[in-house]
């Protein structure tokens, strides 16, 4: 007789426990728009005071914040063998963090540049909104 496993449920996340998703996790995936086209690329994060935070060299993303802000970020995790899986979506409002102090601080702290260069700069995403789904046994 063949076991069979649980079914896994989806549920839908509030913006606290999202938020605490976003804490955990390491790699999420930047999205905006160029002549019409959705771009979307991979970034090493951390969270600061509720907002997203990472590091970019000098390029199309910093190139394209410099005209527009309105960005989408996403971030996941899935555990396949245990069918089991998050990921949340923001949308909100990016700028490049050019305050002396706070770029110190972003420079010490746990989340350097994997690809690191003279030119990198900082950006914050102020998230406006923000939803999560989670599957789970």
């Amino acid at each position: 007789m063949i076991e069979q496993q649980p079914q896994s449920q989806l549920q839908s996340l509030g913006r606290d426990e999202s938020l605490e998703l976003l804490e955990k996790a390491a790699v999420g995936r930047i999205g905006y728009v160029v002549d019409g086209a959705a771009i979307i690329l991979p970034v090493n994060f951390t969270m600061r005071d509720g907002d997203v935070v990472f590091c970019t060299a000098k390029g199309s993303k910093l190139s394209w914040l410099s005209h527009h802000s309105h960005v989408a970020f996403e971030a996941d995790e899935g555990r396949p063998t245990d069918r089991e899986g998050w990921s949340v979506l923001c949308h909100g409002t990016a700028h490049e963090v050019t305050d002396p102090g706070e770029l110190e601080s972003l420079r010490r702290g746990p989340v350097p540049s994997w690809v690191s260069s003279p030119d990198d700069h900082w950006v914050r995403i102020r998230i406006d909104e923000i939803s999560g789904r989670a599957v789970r046994r």
